[in-house]
């Protein structure tokens, strides 16, 4: 990938409308300097000087496609509150299109992190992961039904925070089928063999061997093809952290992609971005090894950062080689 490639496919991604549909949660940082140890206990006292909200989850999936002026629409499911207020008004104001299903009877996901210097000290997770209900579930699938028509791509964001029930993912992954759309899944360990049939699976290794049991082995392409085959998708694409990612596909060996060495500050939110830019390459006319060789350098311009963020274009521009 070169500056003039990408500047081809930029070119193409307001064209695109995605549809993000999964788990949707707020994020939230406190900040400030941590210059004492607590006398209660061994752990560093923060003293908060900053704090802020960001969209999380799903949202930051689409919070990344809105980065790069793709079109996206997000379903997912909120609580009757302020947090969930928060993340619609969030994404609205970035111009994303909020289908929301809204449960009074279950909390928005709420993920709070506590910043000391720039790195996270801890993190309180305040969610309800059991299932959603069978009528939310319902109100879920109407609005993939509705919002799928001339959509360029289905991306999934499972979080295993109760979203995506078997029947939601069934109805999501037919309803993408009949239209020819592609499907790009991010999996959680309790759903993790829902998704047969899905254009891209992209687990990281440890969900992998969770799901397994067993050692993942990426340069090896018969496991590889044997893993892509076992969970029924059409790509496997198998992220794994400072090693790169490796792509298994039919009828071809095995494709590693190295990671882009960079400053790590913060994880948090380097798989929404991957998600993120292989479903906007490949709606824009990407093949996959293009979308994930951006997605490897957007994920490290990510990470240099602290807390969940989006990447611009002109940094993914300016890093690329070319005039």
């Amino acid at each position: 990938m070169d500056r003039a490639r990408f500047t081809e496919l930029r070119a193409r991604f307001p064209r695109c409308r995605i549809v993000v549909l999964g788990d949707l949660m707020l994020d939230r940082y406190l900040a400030g300097p941590a210059e004492r140890i607590s006398p209660e206990a061994p752990v560093p006292v923060v003293r908060v000087e900053d704090e802020w909200d960001a969209v999380g989850g799903a949202g930051n999936v689409a919070a990344n496609l809105r980065a790069l002026g793709a079109r996206c629409d997000v379903i997912g499911v909120v609580g009757h509150d302020d947090s969930g207020r928060r993340v619609g008004a969030a994404l609205e104001e970035m111009g994303a299109g909020c289908h929301f299903v809204r449960d009074e009877s279950r909390p928005t996901a709420v993920k709070t992190r506590v910043l000391a210097r720039g790195q996270q000290v801890v993190r309180v997770d305040r969610e309800e992961c059991d299932d959603v209900s069978r009528d939310t579930a319902e109100r879920v699938t109407s609005r993939v039904s509705a919002r799928l028509g001339g959509a360029t791509a289905l991306v999934v964001a499972d979080y295993d925070k109760g979203t995506m029930t078997p029947g939601v993912v069934r109805t999501a992954l037919d309803a993408a089928g009949a239209n020819a759309i592609p499907v790009i899944v991010d999996p959680k360990r309790r759903g993790f063999f829902r998704y047969g049939g899905a254009t891209v699976f992209k687990p990281n290794r440890s969900e992998l061997e969770d799901a397994f049991g067993e050692a993942a082995r990426p340069d090896d392409a018969a496991w590889m093809d044997a893993a892509r085959k076992r969970l029924g998708c059409e790509h496997l694409l198998l992220t794994l952290g400072a090693a790169g990612m490796a792509i298994a596909s039919p009828g071809r060996a095995t494709e590693r992609i190295r990671a882009h060495a960079r400053a790590v500050y913060d994880v948090s939110g380097a798989g929404d971005t991957v998600c993120a830019l292989v479903t906007a390459g490949i709606s824009a006319g990407a093949r996959l090894p293009e979308a994930v060789r951006l997605a490897a350098l957007a994920a490290a311009l990510g990470v240099a950062r602290v807390g969940v963020a989006t990447v611009a274009p002109d940094e993914i521009a300016e890093a690329l080689p070319g005039p």
